[in-house]
């Protein structure tokens, strides 16, 4: 089933979720493949950005097949952010900006970014209304809190400051990506906007988005570390045939060198994610120091 983004057609209710170190170039469109509709990038510091940072470069990077992405930027001075959303629209390859209110990491938190930015509403609208003004549908990614009512009333500010729908990762920030799912906290915000909701948190299978949407009748639902390793997953949700994690690790590599991310560290963190059912394979992979031992220990019966 297809929802709308503002004026972005999102052809059915799959999200990939933007994950640090993972939602690089290469795996999002292995996603896709797998039927993940929308693609979120990993978050991209906004100062970095602007100092022209080439790690922070690196993460915009995308192409042709990439499409629709919503490009994650995280960020507390509304100036910086500004800045950095003009840089990423002047490229003009990406659908939708999202502005990152849920990330727990407390490096992120102590730069008075990610959820940090919950307490401080007023900031993050300043943010929204000086992007909204570029022209691109923004997007916005929050965690739940225990106080329910705090929690809509913050979806009801973002939204007037012109947010084009709003994912929820139902968890506060203390439990990250662990523990209960709130549910009910996802239909009560889905029932007190005018805007698509995703949800997100928890789903690791069809009996997972199935339970996701039938109980918070949210619009779509954002995959997160289910698919960690697992992109396969995608398809599993819709009834396909999914890839297995083994050819997934090798189209990976393949993608990896076609778009230049074969950055040995980062090839490696993805490569133990992708076997990490197999303890002596991970155990190996480990233990690589080139990505030539790495390729030796992933093919490795």
């Amino acid at each position: 089933m297809a929802f709308e983004i503002g004026d972005v057609r999102i052809k059915n209710r799959l999200v990939l979720a933007p994950m640090y170190r993972i939602t690089d170039l290469a795996f999002r469109i292995i996603c896709r493949e797998q039927g993940a509709a929308l693609c979120y990038s990993e978050m991209i510091n906004s100062e970095a950005l602007i100092r022209n940072n080439l790690s922070a470069q690196r993460l915009t990077q995308t192409c042709k097949e990439d499409r629709p992405l919503a490009m994650q930027i995280f960020g507390a001075r509304p100036e910086s952010m500004k800045k950095a959303a003009e840089i990423l629209i002047e490229k003009d390859v990406f659908a939708i900006l999202d502005l990152n209110l849920g990330c727990p990491s407390d490096n992120v938190i102590n730069q008075g970014a990610g959820s940090a930015l919950l307490k401080r509403p007023a900031r993050a609208c300043e943010i929204i209304k000086t992007w909204v003004d570029l022209g691109k549908p923004v997007t916005a990614k929050i965690r739940t809190s225990q106080n329910m009512l705090q929690t809509i009333k913050l979806a009801k500010q973002l939204e007037k400051a012109g947010v084009s729908a709003l994912a929820v990762h139902a968890r506060p920030i203390k439990l990250k990506n662990k523990g209960f799912v709130d549910f009910i906290a996802i239909k009560r915000i889905k029932k007190a906007l005018g805007i698509p909701v995703i949800g997100n948190g928890g789903v690791r299978g069809k009996k997972g988005f199935d339970r996701m949407i039938d109980k918070t009748g949210c619009d779509a639902v954002m995959v997160g570390t289910g698919c960690i390793g697992n992109p396969g997953l995608f398809a599993e949700i819709l009834g396909n045939k999914s890839i297995s994690r083994g050819k997934a690790f090798s189209k990976y590599l393949e993608l990896s060198q076609r778009f230049g991310i074969d950055y040995f560290g980062r090839i490696k963190v993805q490569a133990t994610k992708f076997f990490e059912n197999d303890s002596r394979k991970v155990s190996a992979l480990e233990k690589a120091e080139s990505l030539k031992e790495l390729v030796a220990a992933a093919k490795a019966s």
